[in-house]
């Protein structure tokens, strides 16, 4: 909206998140999920730390997203999680990206394609194996016949398996039951894979709830996807915190008379004479409407009301007879016990990675060490 709304995003936290994902899995590797512009925390940024903190990997949804990574100079193993299209398989040869598949048809046109690399080169591979979300992979029937394909192409490297699980975040026994059965599911593959005699170099399951609550999803990777920024989505005592925060300054101050309205639609009319305070930031910018008259801002450790209806390019508080000036510092929502991306998602209905995800690009963001 302006230089002066931003997305602080503080990298020494990220490393804090990292490092206790790491205590709690061990030995096992860590893939960092960076899709969706890191969840709206910088691509580049947070692929350039997680090469510089270690991590093993990093997971994509396109190939888009791949090649920026890789044109930013990052050298770590780069995984295109989803599926993508047929144009763009040159593109995943070219920067080295690791394609997961479905099914084997692709995979005539990266065998071709890598002839040019005179053997200097290899395309790892990944298949996903679909044990119940019912969305991309093979079937668990269809996994030693795909694995001895892509074992048939020289140009080629069978790198590992995944599977992703539909409700491990949720602890109803439905939900708990369904995850167990695709641990089980997917074990199965796995064994019937070795038993086959095919080497499997990586086998990743967990995401961010299966971190916490199904060891026995590890294999040897897990997915830090939301917890990685700061969201575990299940009750836990780990110190893991948000990375962003998203935060701006008062722009206008007005005074109020009672019987007064505020915004669109007169949704807040004044008791008594108060003062408001503009914001420079709106649905625009990623913040849900639906917070209108029901959110709370930041400023000098006390809270202030959301007031009227959120609008395209600004919120409406109101400061009452606080000595609150213009270009004070407010945080909308970040490192908070009330002002965090998990309750902005509960009063909207919604979940934490879509708050995260829409912060939009007129929020600068900037990046602290």
């Amino acid at each position: 909206m302006s230089n002066y709304t931003i997305a602080e995003i503080d990298l020494s936290v990220l490393k804090n998140n990292i490092n206790i994902i790491s205590s709690i899995v061990k030995k096992t590797k860590i893939l960092n999920i960076l899709k969706a512009n890191a969840y709206g925390h910088g691509i580049i940024e947070i692929a350039k730390a997680s090469e510089k903190f270690k991590v093993d990997a990093i997971g994509v949804a396109t190939v888009e997203e791949g090649i920026k990574i890789r044109k930013s100079g990052v050298k770590i193993p780069i995984i295109v999680l989803f599926q993508h299209f047929k144009s763009e398989f040159e593109e995943i040869c070219n920067y080295n990206l690791s394609p997961t598949i479905s099914n084997a048809d692709f995979l005539p046109y990266y065998d071709n394609y890598m002839e040019r690399f005179k053997d200097s080169l290899k395309l790892n591979v990944y298949i996903k194996i679909d044990t119940g979300l019912n969305r991309i992979g093979a079937k668990p029937e269809e996994a030693l016949n795909l694995a001895k394909k892509v074992l048939s192409y020289k140009n080629l490297i069978l790198e590992g398996i995944s599977t992703h699980y539909a409700s491990a975040d949720m602890n109803d026994e439905e939900s708990i039951n369904f995850t167990k059965k695709q641990i089980i599911t997917f074990n199965e593959v796995v064994n019937n894979l070795k038993e086959n005699n095919i080497k499997l170099n990586i086998i990743h399951s967990a995401n961010s709830a299966a971190i916490l609550s199904y060891k026995e999803s590890y294999f040897n990777m897990v997915r830090a996807g939301i917890i990685l920024y700061g969201y575990p989505q299940i009750e836990t005592n780990l110190k893991i915190k948000p990375v962003m925060e998203v935060k701006s300054k008062i722009v206008l101050i007005k005074s109020l008379k009672k019987g007064e309205s505020v915004s669109y639609g007169m949704t807040f009319k004044a008791d008594k004479d108060t003062k408001i305070a503009l914001i420079p930031i709106g649905y625009a910018d990623g913040i849900p409407r639906k917070l209108s008259n029901n959110w709370n801002v930041k400023i000098k450790n006390k809270y202030y009301p959301v007031r009227g209806r959120i609008c395209m390019d600004l919120m409406i508080i109101e400061i009452f007879d606080d000595k609150i000036n213009i270009e004070d510092d407010v945080l909308i929502f970040g490192n908070d016990k009330e002002l965090n991306a998990e309750n902005m998602a509960k009063k909207s209905e919604t979940i934490s990675y879509e708050i995260l995800t829409n912060i939009g690009e007129r929020v600068k963001r900037v990046y602290k060490d």
